[in-house]
């Protein structure tokens, strides 16, 4: 049955029955503007339909289960953990509003509740909800943002290429056994010994056999798809699945009366191929195995603190060119879409840019994919253009071309010029422009192509390399996200419950840093009591504070 925070207080609550000292003490640390500012920025009627509405036990309060599921990651603790805090910390108890009686929850509870959120995709809900409300009350700009990523890893080992063969078919074996116990003993001892027993076959393996031994691991496991392809209750095992999917991508099979298998080429193994069979969901990219973490925050100077605006799990072999789109439809629908979005070099394509530009962004991004404008020639950006870069109004002696023409998938422009413009042009041998039929010449190019060469050149300006300065910010960012909340090596495994942990995680340093401007202003809200200031004066300086992003004490000295 749903059953929402209850809002009255009662004589169990800590801040009723405890002295002044300790709520004062309480009300310094964390767990004060956690309670005050953090916690009736919960929205818990999204979670109703979950529940029952008038029948069933009453639900443990779905704002304390999201307040503990915060604390969790900003405090990286285990279950474990969490709960003892829960039950025995009296900061928890303060920041989450409950007092004694209520501080009991099981693991099952956490585990059930964390299910909700991971099927619903809930996790984004509460990250956008709530940092959209710290945005509007911490009066922030989103105008400025920049993007980063950072390889993640869940609660996997990473494993070698005779690792990963041992550690399916193995797993399979298990499986097997749990099964059906007389399919498994069926099977030849040679199985059993090798992978289940082990002992001196793998874990002394030498550089010099691993080849040897994984050549014999390929052929194990062509054997065993083989041998249960026609069972129909083997083949629906998550195990056996594997199985067949790594044979299909590290192995090349020769058909034949007696087929033979072939270890594939490293080169062509794809990065979607299968890192570990504890973590199917795991990929590889050029930083290794596991996932990428895409983080977007605010950067705009007049920012009290930033915070982040969008947060996205993807699997490692996901380049970062494929980001960009993404973030801006996420940010539009959340309502923080930004005018201008910083990032590096692995953003900063052609396509990229020309889809900010349709989407009223400025991605501010350098380029350096392909090879340096050679400038001994004349380039794409040495021409006129109009603000969309489709429409060309003039060549680099000034002249007005006939025609202009998109094609109809606006993939390509056409520019006409006329005869008597190019043909005595200087600029004739080193220009893109080519002659055609009838004695006309004809620049043709991609849109994308156009806004690459206007980078590059853009980016070798003075200004546009001061303005580029702030992204480096987003560098701390990822930095604090990790030694805070550990975000390079995540607890859960699979992609599903690795987004719901990340934007937790973010939503934490979110919050963090949201505590930490109040209790600064706290800080000097003390700081001006202590210089003697009548009560009303006081109060006007902090109105002061709060509506004009300034330090009226400062000024005043």
């Amino acid at each position: 049955m749903f059953r929402p925070k209850r809002s009255q207080k009662t004589i169990f609550d800590p801040d009723v029955y405890l002295p002044p000292e300790r709520i004062s003490g309480l009300d310094r640390s964390w767990a004060g503007p956690f309670r005050r500012k953090v916690l009736p920025l919960i929205d818990e009627e999204p979670f109703r339909p979950f529940f029952h509405p008038d029948n069933g036990r009453p639900n443990v309060p779905v704002k304390t289960l999201i307040g503990v599921s915060v604390l969790k990651e900003m405090h990286t603790l285990t279950d474990m953990e969490v709960l003892g805090a829960l039950e025995f910390d009296l900061r928890w108890q303060y920041a989450l509003d409950i007092h004694g009686g209520e501080s009991h929850v099981c693991q099952k509870t956490l585990h059930n509740f964390r299910t909700l959120v991971c099927s619903h995709d809930k996790a984004r809900e509460i990250f956008t909800d709530m940092t959209e409300k710290m945005i509007e009350a911490a009066s922030l700009s989103t105008h400025k943002q920049r993007l980063d990523s950072t390889q993640i890893t869940s609660n996997m080992a990473h494993l070698s290429r005779l690792g990963l063969f041992t550690r399916t078919i193995e797993g399979f074996l298990r499986s097997l056994e749990k099964h059906d116990a007389s399919l498994y003993q069926g099977l030849p001892k040679v199985y059993r010994k090798v992978y289940r027993e082990r002992s001196g076959y793998f874990a002394d393996v030498k550089s010099s056999k691993a080849k040897r031994r994984l050549a014999k691991c390929a052929r194990h496991l062509f054997d065993l798809v083989d041998r249960f392809q026609g069972d129909p209750q083997v083949t629906k095992l998550e195990a056996y699945r594997l199985m067949v999917r790594l044979l299909e991508e590290q192995c090349e099979v020769e058909e034949a009366e007696a087929p033979q298998v072939a270890l594939k080429n490293p080169k062509d193994i794809p990065g979607v191929s299968l890192q570990n069979p504890s973590d199917p969901d795991a990929t590889y990219g050029h930083k290794g195995q596991g996932y990428k973490a895409s983080l977007t925050e605010t950067c705009s100077e007049e920012n009290a603190f930033q915070v982040l605006t969008d947060v996205q799990v993807d699997g490692a072999h996901v380049s970062d060119q494929t980001d960009v789109p993404r973030v801006i439809d996420r940010l539009e629908e959340a309502g923080t879409k930004p005018e201008e979005l910083f990032a590096d070099a692995g953003y900063g394509r052609g396509e990229n840019i020309v889809v900010c530009k349709d989407r009223e962004v400025t991605l501010t991004a350098p380029n350096t994919v392909g090879k340096e404008p050679d400038t001994n020639k004349v380039q794409l950006s040495d021409f006129e253009v109009g603000e969309d870069d489709t429409q060309v109004l003039s060549c680099i002696q000034g002249h007005c071309p006939l025609s202009c023409t998109v094609s109809g998938d606006g993939k390509t422009v056409e520019v006409i010029f006329p005869k008597e413009t190019c043909a005595n042009c200087e600029f004739l041998p080193i220009c893109p422009v080519k002659r055609i039929k009838g004695g006309k010449y004809r620049l043709r190019f991609k849109p994308e192509a156009m806004a690459t060469s206007r980078r590059k050149q853009e980016q070798e300006n003075k200004d546009f390399k001061e303005r580029y300065k702030i992204r480096s910010g987003i560098e701390a960012t990822v930095s604090e996200a990790d030694r805070v909340t550990g975000l390079k090596r995540v607890w859960c495994r699979g992609l599903v419950r690795l987004r719901a942990a990340v934007t937790f995680k973010a939503l934490a340093i979110n919050i963090k840093r949201y505590i930490a401007s109040e209790l600064e202003r706290a800080a000097k809200a003390g700081a001006a009591r202590d210089q003697g200031l009548p009560w009303p004066v006081f109060s006007v300086l902090i109105r002061m504070r709060e509506d004009f992003r300034c330090d009226p004490l400062a000024l005043a000295a």
